[in-house]
């Protein structure tokens, strides 16, 4: 992308970093790279004690600064997300306003949830609460604003506190404000969209539906952009052959692959019975000579790694910053792991997909990283040797709205139960073309271009802003 056009007058962005998802897709994507070329100033904004020292020693120098944000989840925060993520009416919040009941909500909360989620459906009572946001005394990181008099924040994650307070103080100080999503699944599962900013991005063509129905955006503020850090998979030089990839992991190269990704325990905590039915399959020969690359989640912990057997082998990537975990209102999951991706990190990534014959993931963004490699997919959606109520069952995840995109493309197969899980394996081994064309689609559905170019466009509208 040429920065040549851009203005001489050198000018200040802010850009907050809130976890290992927004560094991987802003900073380790070549976003970040792209709009270095400009020539502008950069001020990271970190969001994480426990994460500051690590940003400060590896991205700082003459062009750019780190600074760590006052902690901004207060009492006051935590009321707004209560309310913020009830009055998204979508099916996923019902689901997990379900799931908080049958973990011990209060009858009365769980009431009042669903009575924001039925208030969430008017376009007046999200005004009204954006309304009531904007004029809310806050003085949040006024020090930073002051010191720095930034021209834009660009902030990744739209709906942490610390994003929401930002973006706020930038409205009242004039200053221009461009956000976009951590992830495709945000808009629809996070909460309302408390502070409209100037220029919204968006992953896809979905989202972009989202953030005009859900969001109130205007539609010539919506920029789609694509997945920039899918950008990666469009590069040759980064992919080993199998043999060398193969011998970095300690498989066997006679042994064909399935990489099985699980979320943590927080969501499936059964997958430990899965893993042990699929080890005992193998052994008994049911899919010939195969292994099994198990690849953990670098924030959540899970059980299934105590399992040993000489099929599994365990990977969990990624680089832990501190003993510390950490906690966040928004998080989802309190005490997970403070991590972070170096490029090295996001290149096996893209091996371990490229070179495995089978990917196997629960409701997981993994789906469409393989849809843009082209790998199969099985989809877990049962819980192991238990049989479990629906609102504790993890087969619910798949009513959420970001995922019926994908499971309405009948790209890859959701199974019920140990038999259908073999099943499908099987039948993606002895037939890799096997549901080819519906994998095509969803790529081309969901990624919206996979053509190396979706940083540039994230940076081009970026650096729009300061025009």
């Amino acid at each position: 992308m040429s920065t040549t056009g851009a203005s001489n007058e050198r000018k200040t962005i802010f850009i907050t970093i809130y976890d290992g998802d927004t560094e991987k897709n802003v900073l380790r994507s070549g976003t970040f790279d792209l709009l270095k070329q400009s020539g502008h100033r950069f001020v990271l904004l970190i969001c994480s004690p426990v994460r500051f020292d690590y940003y400060k020693q590896t991205f700082e120098g003459e062009q750019v600064s780190v600074e760590l944000l006052p902690n901004a989840a207060n009492a006051l925060e935590r009321l707004w997300y209560f309310i913020g993520w009830n009055s998204l009416p979508t099916r996923a919040v019902v689901l997990r306003r379900h799931m908080w009941l049958a973990k011990g909500w209060p009858r009365w909360r769980f009431a009042l949830g669903t009575v924001f989620g039925f208030l969430g459906r008017f376009r007046v009572w999200r005004a009204f609460l954006r309304f009531v946001y904007a004029i809310s005394p806050d003085s949040h990181a006024r020090a930073l604003f002051e010191t720095y008099q930034p021209d834009l924040l660009f902030s990744p994650n739209m709906f942490s506190p610390d994003d929401c307070r930002l973006l706020r103080q930038a409205k009242r100080r004039g200053v221009k404000t461009i956000v976009t999503a951590k992830s495709w699944d945000v808009l629809t599962t996070k909460a309302f969209t408390r502070v409209k900013a100037d220029r919204l991005l968006v992953f896809n063509e979905f989202n972009r539906q989202e953030a005009i129905e859900l969001g109130d955006y205007d539609p010539a503020k919506i920029v789609v952009t694509g997945f920039p850090q899918f950008d990666i998979y469009s590069r040759d030089d980064i992919f080993m052959s199998r043999d060398e990839f193969f011998r970095t992991i300690g498989a066997d190269p006679a042994k064909r692959l399935v990489l099985v990704a699980p979320p943590g325990d927080w969501m499936t905590p059964h997958t430990v019975d899965i893993l042990a039915a699929f080890d005992r399959r193998i052994d008994e020969g049911r899919f010939g000579p195969l292994q099994v690359l198990v690849r953990y989640h670098p924030k959540y912990p899970d059980a299934s790694e105590k399992l040993e057997s000489a099929h599994l082998i365990k990977d969990r990537p990624g680089t832990l910053l501190s003993k510390k975990k950490e906690t966040s209102i928004d998080m989802g999951v309190a005490n997970s792991f403070a991590w972070t991706f170096t490029n090295k990190d996001i290149v096996h990534l893209a091996n371990s997909i490229k070179h495995s014959d089978v990917v196997v993931n629960t409701a997981s963004t993994l789906t469409l990283d393989a849809a843009a490699l082209d790998r199969p997919v099985v989809l877990l959606g049962y819980d192991g040797d238990q049989k479990l109520a629906y609102w504790d069952s993890i087969a619910r995840v798949y009513e959420r709205e970001h995922y019926r995109h994908v499971t309405d493309a009948h790209a890859a197969p959701v199974v019920q139960s140990h038999d259908e899980f073999e099943a499908a394996i099987k039948r993606f081994l002895d037939d890799p073309d096997y549901l080819r064309a519906e994998r095509e689609q969803l790529k081309k559905d969901m990624l919206y271009k996979v053509d190396g170019k979706s940083t540039e466009r994230v940076a081009r509208a970026v650096l729009e802003m300061l025009e």
